[in-house]
């Protein structure tokens, strides 16, 4: 299992049981937790001293979109953690790693320090997000899989900018253009 020495991780969840196996998780790779908080109100004042943040997408009925804004504001990574439907989240935050309840371990202790390690760095990396993130937006797998090569496609024309986004954050820029631009081809 990888390490996480060192990191502060930030853990909302509003189930004690499940916030406990969570805090377990990271603290078998040496992760320092902060939390877990099961309210709203309580992640926001602590969460700007985490170096990443595991946030439940429903905080007993509270939506938590209100913090993962100001998480991307600040720059701090942060991943979705939900035993509900992942289409709930916002499209705006379709880059964002998610992470299901259930998970092992592993699953956990991996895209904590993916996330941590400043994001996927190649395309090979950041294709299946993208292509659940297109599952996402459009319910068809055939035309979510057109809108994923038109998304590549449009990667290659465009010059590469990655100016305060990563390159999930640049492709699934391009994604939401490429939607809007071929909305029509993809069903046909």
């Amino acid at each position: 299992m990888q390490q996480l020495a060192g990191k502060r991780i930030l853990t909302v969840e509003d189930d004690y049981l499940i916030a406990g196996m969570l805090a377990d998780h990271f603290r078998s790779a040496e992760a320092s937790i902060l939390g877990p908080y099961a309210t709203l109100e309580a992640a926001e004042c602590h969460a700007f001293g985490a170096d990443l943040a595991v946030l439940d997408v429903n905080l007993r009925g509270e939506q938590v979109f209100r913090l993962a804004d100001r998480l991307q504001r600040a720059r701090i990574p942060f991943v979705f953690y939900s035993g509900r439907d992942m289409a709930e989240i916002p499209a705006r935050f379709a880059d964002v790693a998610r992470l299901g309840k259930p998970c092992s371990p592993d699953e956990a202790v991996d895209l904590a320090r993916a996330e941590l390690d400043g994001q996927e760095a190649t395309v090979d990396q950041v294709l299946p997000r993208l292509r659940v993130s297109a599952r996402l937006l459009v319910p068809d797998s055939l035309a979510a899989d057109r809108l994923v090569e038109a998304t590549l496609k449009l990667a290659l024309e465009e010059e590469m900018d990655l100016s305060g986004t990563t390159l999930a954050g640049w492709l699934h820029q391009l994604m939401a253009r490429a939607l809007e631009a071929r909305a029509h081809h993809l069903f046909n």
